[in-house]
């Protein structure tokens, strides 16, 4: 693009921003100049309203801001992307090992209640203006060695919103308290955690104060800003927009999270049962990985002592929970119950093959800004824990053949700068088949008007067990042993060939019937730690701690099967976090401007004689436990050979399954992927009872269900 073609304020063409401004980059450290980079960049910190720390000073959020230069020069107001992200300060990478130091430590005290202790707010001294600040800017505030991480450098999001940044908008980014350059604590699903982040909107609106630096006394306005927020990101960061939509905060006009999570007890359980990797069960061990905080040379040992020691009471409090969930202990990160304070709207991007963050997640946000009556889409693609620009990997897929950067664009031109482009009439569910990736469907809705039962024909009773080695399953081969073959720890409930294609969108229930058979209640089922967690994770469903039975778990999955192999999208990995991708165009994702492109790419396929469409998890010590993770809060002692009913829904998927291929609906005890405390006993399945629910997208057959071998 030549200089000639540059523009000092933003042009809509189409309902899109266009590439207009010049870019420079931000992380070319000795030869970045202030003076007279096209992109101004500095840092600021935003007093929040709590002093966790204990200092008396109310805590900073230092956030990290990039604008078109002529927005700060005045020519325009810019509109604001932000992205509220706890890694992208630096993280720190030993969790692991970090988790076996402090299993047996001593730690003081951490008292809780010390966290609200109301301190003044600081009084400005003076005040400097945004270009003054950046003219003194450091490029070493944000782009500098990590020591939690291999020194590799952070801010390594720097560059995943330059897309954004040549057609005019303010790019932002924060890692909240608790992060190198903030004050306070990493404090996982809390409304510490979600209003440090806010703080931030409120900033960018004109509502709250700001300082040039940590001292705290010089304060800077967001003067180049018009007010208007958008919030996006993926997991952890496509989560916090989520919760900051649910303060209602003036500024925040409208959310793009991706794979985000709506509530953090559904995210780490399910029904009262364990659903996450074992090794990161405890909250604890993601608020430590965030807190780059503590590679700041500045802090006393005793305040590093302090971040330890709050950890560590963080961890106490939850192994009080078990799997269960506790109102008070989960409740603030539970967003989907402050629906009614949403006042954006939101775009949604989810992937079925998600693993790491569930499926469910996008569902029940859908339905909060449903209740909030606010406009709310969904984008479903066939990925796992992706972004469908993966700017840090360079490549991307398309969106039923457009950018998926382009639709982001025209709907936040239309949120943030009022463009009258149609935006918020987009379909309300926009979703790639699993049939055919290059095939993308609508739907008005994502609640359907029809349902498909499938009963069970079976008047027999089913055994199943723990023992991992009969069954021959181990993490490496669960899914292909549970979806092909019943065995002593999973029995498999099949229908018949379907004569017609039919599409499950929403979340299917199975209903049953089942007993603990055998085990050895006094010794908690004999714990096994196999896959070598550390001794305080492994207390997380110790009877002798959170004083109740818990996680005697059943597994349950939804498979495609079929007699032939057929072509599907599915993770490869152990741990079900890997869907791999093939380039097909080379610079296909264009960026615009002066960036360079990005390779547009496909999923690969693997060739099958099944697919796991979703799964489940369960504690039989919760028979109350039901969709909204509240009803998992009452657990009972089991007693052998007493029967109760349980309903389990899987997560939400949109699958169609196609003729001549069969519904396999397996339910099995552990998963060893997701075993943290291996246990032995067994249960007992009334098959009769065993009947599953599946929302459809139009009216079809009931079927019925028959035991396999």
């Amino acid at each position: 693009m030549g200089e000639k073609n540059y523009s000092k304020v933003p042009v809509f063409e189409n309902g899109l921003a266009q590439p207009v401004f010049k870019f420079t980059d931000g992380k070319t450290g000795e030869n970045y100049d202030p003076a007279t980079s096209s992109i101004v960049r500095y840092c600021v910190y935003v007093e929040s309203d709590y002093d966790m720390d204990g200092d008396g000073k109310r805590d900073l959020v230092k956030a990290f801001i990039q604008v078109p230069r002529s927005a700060v020069e005045g020519s325009y107001k810019a509109a604001t992307l932000y992205e509220a992200r706890p890694y992208c300060a630096g993280v720190q990478a030993d969790g692991y090992d970090h988790m076996k130091e402090v299993e047996s430590k001593e730690y003081r005290k951490f008292d809780f209640a010390d966290l609200d202790k109301e301190v003044p707010a600081r009084i400005p001294e003076g005040t400097i203006s945004a270009m003054d600040l950046a003219l003194k800017a450091d490029p070493a505030d944000w782009y500098y060695p990590d020591k939690g991480n291999n020194n590799s450098m952070v801010y390594e999001n720097l560059d995943n919103f330059n897309y954004y940044l040549v057609r005019g908008f303010a790019v932002v980014v924060s890692a909240g308290f608790g992060a190198l350059g903030s004050d306070g604590f990493n404090y996982v699903g809390s409304e510490y955690e979600r209003d440090a982040f806010k703080s931030v909107v409120e900033w960018l609106h004109g509502d709250r104060v700001a300082y040039a630096d940590r001292e705290g006394k010089i304060e800077t306005k967001a003067d180049w800003a018009n007010g208007n927020v958008a919030m996006t990101g993926r997991s952890y960061a496509g989560t916090m927009p989520f919760a900051v939509a649910t303060t209602g905060v003036e500024g925040l006009k409208t959310i793009v999270p991706v794979a985000g999570i709506a509530d953090w007890y559904t995210q780490q359980n399910m029904q009262g049962a364990q659903r996450y990797w074992p090794k990161e069960m405890l909250n604890s061990f993601l608020a430590y990985f965030c807190s780059s905080r503590y590679n700041d040379e500045t802090l006393s040992e005793k305040q590093l002592d302090d971040i330890a020691a709050f950890h560590h009471e963080l961890s106490l409090q939850q192994l009080k929970c078990g799997f269960d969930y506790d109102p008070e202990f989960w409740g603030a990160g539970n967003y989907r119950l402050h629906a009614d304070q949403i006042k954006c709207s939101a775009l949604i991007v989810h992937g079925f093959n998600d693993e790491n963050v569930s499926t469910k997640q996008f569902e029940m946000m859908h339905t909060a800004f449903e209740q909030a009556g606010q406009t709310v889409k969904l984008i479903l693609h066939q990925g796992p824990h992706i972004t469908p620009t993966m700017a840090n990997k360079n490549y991307g897929i398309l969106i039923d053949g457009k950018f998926y950067d382009d639709i982001v664009n025209e709907w936040i031109s239309h949120y943030l700068y009022g463009v009258e482009n149609g935006a918020e009439k987009m379909p309300e569910v926009l979703a790639q088949t699993n049939y055919d990736q290059k095939k993308w469907e609508t739907e008005s809705a994502w609640e359907t008007e029809y349902t498909m039962k499938l009963t069970s024909k079976e008047e027999s009773k089913t055994v199943i067990d723990t023992d991992w080695e009969k069954a021959g399953v181990s993490a490496e081969n669960f899914d292909d042993v549970m979806a092909l073959k019943s065995t002593n720890m999973a029995q498999r409930y099949v229908t018949d060939p379907f004569e017609k294609a039919v599409t499950v969108q929403g979340t299917v229930c199975l209903n049953l019937k089942a007993a603990l058979k055998d085990g050895n209640i006094e010794t908690d089922f004999d714990p096994e730690n196999r896959n070598d967690v550390d001794t305080l994770t492994m207390q997380l469903g110790n009877s002798k701690v959170s004083g109740k039975m818990d996680d005697v778990e059943i597994a349950v999955l939804l498979c495609d099967v079929c007699d032939e192999e057929f072509d599907s999208i599915q993770t490869v990995d152990p741990e079900r976090n890997i869907v791999p991708v093939t380039t097909v165009k080379e610079g296909g994702i264009m960026n615009g401007g002066d960036l360079p492109a990005f390779d547009e790419a496909e999923f690969n396929t693997v060739h099958k004689k099944y697919r796991v469409i979703t799964r489940a998890f369960a504690d039989l010590c919760n028979p109350e436990a039901g969709y909204a993770p509240e009803t998992a809060q009452n657990s009972i002692e089991l007693k052998k050979g007493e029967y109760h009913d349980y309903s389990v829904y899987l997560n939400a998927t949109r699958y169609t399954v196609e003729p001549g291929h069969r519904l396999a609906v397996v339910v099995a005890t552990e998963d060893p992927v997701n075993c943290l405390i291996h246990k032995t006993y067994s249960v007992e399945i009334d098959d009769n009872s065993v009947m599953v629910e599946a929302p459809v997208t139009k009216a079809s057959e009931d079927m019925g269900l028959n035991k396999a071998e």
